[in-house]
This record gives C-alpha cells, sequence and structure tokens, in this order.
C-alpha cells in the first residue's frame, strides 16, 4: 500500500518551458522564510550566534522591589488601570483663560520654515543663501538638494513693456504734425518694400547674350605666335663667376670707390633720422591736434558702442531659424480720419497684438504660418459604374484595338 505522504511528496510533472509556468510552478518559500528570517538578524543587529554575551544578556540592577508606590504606579503594567489622557472629557462652554501666553522669543526670518511661516504670518525669503543649511540639517541625507531657480528665471531679458504706447498720430483726434510723422513711418515702410522687390528683379534679370566673335576672342587667347627675341649674348656678371667657382681679384681702385659708396648712403642715412627728428619736434602742434581728433574719435565710436547697446536691449532675440518681422505701423488717410470717437474705425486685432507682443518680448519663438497642404497627391480613379453606357462601348473598342496592336508586334 501507498502512504499519503508519498502521495504528497510525489513529484509532479509540469512543463516549466516559460518564465510563467515556471514562477507558478517552483517552491520558494524556504527560501523566503530563510530571506526574512536573514533580513530579520540584520534590522536586529546581526545573529544571536555571532553575538557576544554582554550584548545579548544584562543584569538587571534596578530596585524595582525596593521602591515606593508611586514608581510602582509608573510601571507599564499598571498604565492600562491609568484613565487615557488622549480622549478629552465633555465640558461645557469655558470662559476665556486667565493664564498669560508666553513670548515665543524672535526668530531669524530667514531661518523659519514653512509650518512656522503659517502659524506665524511672518515674511521669509524661500530662494535665500541662509535657508539651505537649515534644508540640508532637516531633509533626508539620501535624498537630493533642493533646485534653487537662477536670478533671471521667470523673467524676460528685454527693457521692452508689455503693452507698448501707440504712435500719437493714431489718435481719433491727431495734431496735424503728429498725423504726418506717421504717414511718413508708413511711407518709409513700404519705400524699403518697393527697393526690395526692385532688388529681386534686378537681380533675376537675364544673362547677357555673347556673340560669336566674343566667343572666338576669348577661346584664342594665348595661341597667337610668340615672337623669338634676337639672340643676344649673355653678359657676365660678377655674382655668375662667384657661383661659377672662379675668384677675379679688385683692384685697389675698386675697393677705394666702394669704400667712398658706402660711407655716403651711411652720412644720408644719419642726416635723414637727424632731419626726421627735427621735423618731428617741430610737428608738436600737429601732433596733439592729431591726438585730440583721435580721441574724439574714440568718444563717438563709444557713444554710438552705447546706442547699439540700447538698441539691442529691446531688439527681439534670435529663438529660431525664424526672422522676426514686426507689425505695420496702422494709419489713416487725412479723410478717414473722424473727429469723434463713436465714428472711429480700429483696424488693430488685439490677438494678433499680444502674439506679436510675446515674440518682440522673446517670450515665444519666432514661428511662419503653415498654409494647409496636402501631404500626398491625391490619386485619380476612373469609375466605370458612373460612365454612361455610350461611353462604355467606346472605352472597350479602345482596349480592343490596343490588345490587337500588342499581339501583332
Amino acid at each position: 500500500m501507498v502512504s499519503t505522504e508519498q502521495i504528497r511528496n510525489k513529484r509532479k510533472r509540469v512543463s516549466k518551458k516559460n518564465k510563467k509556468s515556471w514562477r507558478k510552478n517552483t517552491e520558494i518559500q524556504d527560501v523566503e522564510k530563510f530571506l526574512e528570517a536573514k533580513l530579520r538578524e540584520e534590522r536586529t543587529g546581526g545573529a544571536p550566534t555571532d553575538k557576544k554575551n554582554k550584548d545579548l544578556f544584562f543584569i538587571d540592577k534596578s530596585d524595582i522591589f525596593e521602591t515606593s508606590k508611586s514608581k510602582l504606579a509608573s510601571m507599564k503594567c499598571h498604565t492600562e488601570l491609568q484613565i487615557d489622557t488622549r480622549v478629552a472629557p465633555v465640558v461645557g462652554r469655558l470662559g476665556p483663560s486667565k493664564k498669560k501666553k508666553k513670548k515665543k522669543p524672535q526668530q531669524d526670518v530667514s531661518m523659519v520654515t514653512n509650518s512656522d511661516n503659517k502659524k506665524s504670518g511672518c515674511v521669509y525669503d524661500i530662494w535665500g543663501a541662509s535657508i539651505e543649511k537649515k534644508i540640508t540639517k532637516e531633509l533626508d541625507p539620501c535624498l537630493p538638494p533642493p533646485f534653487l531657480p537662477p536670478a533671471f528665471y521667470k523673467g524676460s531679458d528685454t527693457k521692452l513693456s508689455a503693452v507698448e504706447v501707440p504712435h500719437p498720430g493714431s489718435s481719433y483726434n491727431p495734431t496735424f504734425t503728429d498725423h504726418q510723422d506717421l504717414l511718413q513711418s508708413a511711407l518709409d515702410v513700404e519705400e524699403k518694400r518697393e527697393k526690395e522687390k526692385a532688388k529681386a528683379t534686378r537681380d533675376a534679370a537675364p544673362p547677357i547674350q555673347i556673340t560669336e566673335e566674343d566667343y572666338i576672342k576669348e577661346m584664342s587667347i594665348g595661341l597667337k605666335e610668340v615672337e623669338h627675341e634676337s639672340e643676344s649674348e649673355p653678359e657676365v656678371n660678377e655674382e655668375d663667376v662667384c657661383k661659377s667657382g672662379v675668384y677675379i681679384r679688385k683692384t685697389r681702385s675698386q675697393r677705394n670707390k666702394e669704400k667712398a659708396e658706402k660711407l655716403k648712403t651711411e652720412e644720408a642715412a644719419a642726416a635723414k633720422e637727424t632731419k626726421q627728428y627735427l621735423h618731428q619736434i617741430n610737428r608738436i602742434k600737429a601732433l596733439k591736434k592729431e591726438i585730440r581728433k583721435e580721441e574724439n574719435e574714440r568718444e563717438e565710436q563709444t557713444l554710438e558702442r552705447q546706442a547699439k547697446k540700447t538698441i539691442n536691449e529691446t531688439r527681439p532675440g534670435k529663438y529660431g531659424p525664424g526672422k522676426f518681422i514686426g507689425a505695420e505701423p496702422e494709419f489713416l488717410l487725412p479723410e478717414e480720419v473722424s473727429s469723434s470717437l463713436r465714428q472711429l474705425v480700429t483696424p488693430a486685432n488685439n490677438v494678433q497684438d499680444r502674439f506679436t507682443s510675446f515674440q518682440k518680448r522673446n517670450m515665444l519663438e519666432i514661428r511662419k504660418k503653415v498654409a494647409p497642404h496636402r501631404k500626398y497627391k491625391l490619386k485619380k480613379v476612373e469609375k466605370w459604374r458612373k460612365k454612361l453606357p455610350e461611353e462604355m462601348d467606346e472605352l472597350v473598342k479602345m482596349k480592343r484595338k490596343k490588345r490587337k496592336i500588342n499581339m501583332t508586334e
């Protein structure tokens, strides 16, 4: 007879070809128990077999049995008999308490935490440098340090205002000069556009037509016969003689001539230097003028540089491939200007104005307007069921003719 223990301990025949069946049909209870026991030992300070006796046992030297009744009452076993102070008693309405509130010592404003701030209502700098030391002490050392944003966070790098003041000539009842200034600015914009168009047409002009004679002249350059120079006897120089290795001794008169020429050149160079020196001494006034002129030029350059810097502070930056094109000046012709505010027609679009303002203040990148377009071309399919019977017959005839032509070929 087979016992029940043998039936229980009988090995199951199951497949373990994938992870799911492997997890399902493997017994890991003993491994989990062993790991839990090991973790418990690590939490409690290690295995008891590795510990010493002084770590496991201690001698109780307290005088519990010789203490008074007040000490016995404070024992843990007697706490259940005492009243639970955590449950507040049911009490009627009480008057104002006569106890004086103790004044809390004043804390540093920069070291007050969030929870204290809600109670006290004081103001503190959350991005200050002094709060960093307090945070590093209180936070968990395993966590990363808090992120401190830079000074220019949530700010624009331009000095432009969010809403610009419009030109005074665009008001409903402008003065003559203001209105003429506005029209002049609009005229300048239009002239600039016309110049760009003319330049584009000029650059795209047809090439100059080259005639056959010009082509022949250009291609025949360098093909003319070169006249041979008359053969002349080569002149013999002293340098060539020296290079050849043959040395001809100079006479005394030749050496004297060379010395005299050398002295003359040296004297002329010295005289020239003295002359230049005296000329510079006499040119002190002219040099002072040149220095003043250079200083004035440098001052002008610095002023131009500062003006460019101020313009760049209000100029939109380049944060994309597109180029910022500002809105054109809005104007009304003299006959369109009305003297009353009711009859005034505002051509401005507030949404477009806000969008261009964001781009001008470097809060949005320059974007191009994408027109609606198809990604793929439309396919044309000819449906025969939509055609008339006469057209159907013609198409069938055409197909038959094509087949005959192909067969004959």
